[in-house]
């Protein structure tokens, strides 16, 4: 049933997401006042160390997780709507996994980690996403139609075999460079965060909401099913895969980065719908707000349990995911 209020809902997810922001802010190896946060903003010295640290460390670190939580949500909600499938996720349907091997291929194999200019392992990540959701789109369609079944089993055979193919590279990778950034990388942390990576998610981000503001009316016909959705006039062949290239740059730009964050995908969509209702006009903008907020949380967290450097953010989000995706599970069984 639809929230009585989601613009209200809206503004209390904006101001939790700003004060985690700020929360964060203050959080690290060393505590910092709100006083000399907000000093900070108005008087920036760049030659102070304790500033410096505050805008060109912790500050990118919260906007990269901001931004991950976001789209990692978004791109959840739009495979759940695309399949009519409350176990559908990024992971799941192996758009994760094969995001991921196309970034170790990046380390792996160009060890610069560019060509031509163009940083590779946001791109490696985008083609290695789309070739694998395609992939498993493809496997689970029968004359026109996804079957959820053989899609999810589809999902979970390709999402191994794009794994196995990420542990032979790792297997190949030097231990003198790439190995070790990969390693590193897959812990899953937004220690990579800075101001130069920022633009390649939050353009991702951006894009995608921009194109799918148009495109709510079509997201509430999929949630009838195909058919239904066909015979009301949807063209919708050309909307799913407008949907999975959609999910597909979300989630490879964001495992490109970030390394694996799982179950953000899967939880926070549910939580949406809980709170606004299948339907709502408000629902993609708040389920991108809520994960952010989600994922902002979930890095505070990790560096509270485990300072300075916190515990690698996939370890708390596999804390709240795996629970509730049991609780799916024996829901829908």
């Amino acid at each position: 049933m639809p929230a009585r209020h989601p613009l209200l809902w809206l503004i209390i997810g904006l101001l939790l997401v700003l004060a985690l922001v700020v929360l964060g802010l203050r959080v690290g190896s060393y505590a910092t006042s709100y006083g000399f946060i907000l000093n900070t903003f108005q008087h920036y010295d760049p030659v102070d160390p304790a500033q410096l640290v505050l805008v060109q460390l912790r500050l990118p670190r919260l906007l990269l997780a901001l931004l991950a939580g976001a789209s990692l949500a978004v791109s959840g909600y739009l495979l759940q709507t695309l399949v009519t499938n409350p176990l559908a996720d990024p992971y799941l349907l192996g758009t994760a996994s094969g995001a991921s091997l196309g970034a170790i291929a990046s380390y792996v194999l160009v060890p610069s980690l560019t060509l031509a200019g163009v940083y590779l392992p946001p791109v490696a990540a985008l083609v290695g996403a789309l070739g694998a959701t395609l992939l498993v789109v493809a496997l689970g369609t029968r004359r026109g139609r996804i079957l959820p079944a053989p899609l999810l089993l589809a999902g979970v055979a390709v999402g191994a075999l794009a794994t196995a193919l990420g542990s032979l590279l790792t297997f190949m990778a030097s231990p003198e460079g790439s190995l070790r950034s990969v390693v590193f990388w897959a812990f899953g942390s937004f220690e990579r965060a800075g101001w130069s990576v920022l633009p390649y998610p939050a353009a991702a981000l951006g894009l995608s909401l921009f194109a799918l503001a148009f495109l709510q009316k079509d997201l509430n016909l999929l949630l009838l099913g195909e058919e239904r959705a066909a015979a009301l006039g949807l063209p919708v062949a050309r909307r799913r895969w407008l949907l999975v290239g959609l999910a597909a740059g979300l989630t490879g730009g964001v495992v490109a980065l970030c390394g694996p964050v799982g179950f953000v995908g899967l939880l926070v969509p549910h939580l949406t719908r809980g709170l606004l209702g299948a339907t709502g006009r408000y629902n993609l903008l708040f389920c991108a707000v809520l994960g952010g907020g989600f994922l902002l949380a979930c890095d505070l967290l990790a560096r509270l349990l485990y300072p300075p450097a916190g515990l690698p953010v996939g370890l708390v989000t596999a804390l709240f995911g795996v629970p509730f995706f049991v609780y799916l599970l024996r829901k829908t069984t």
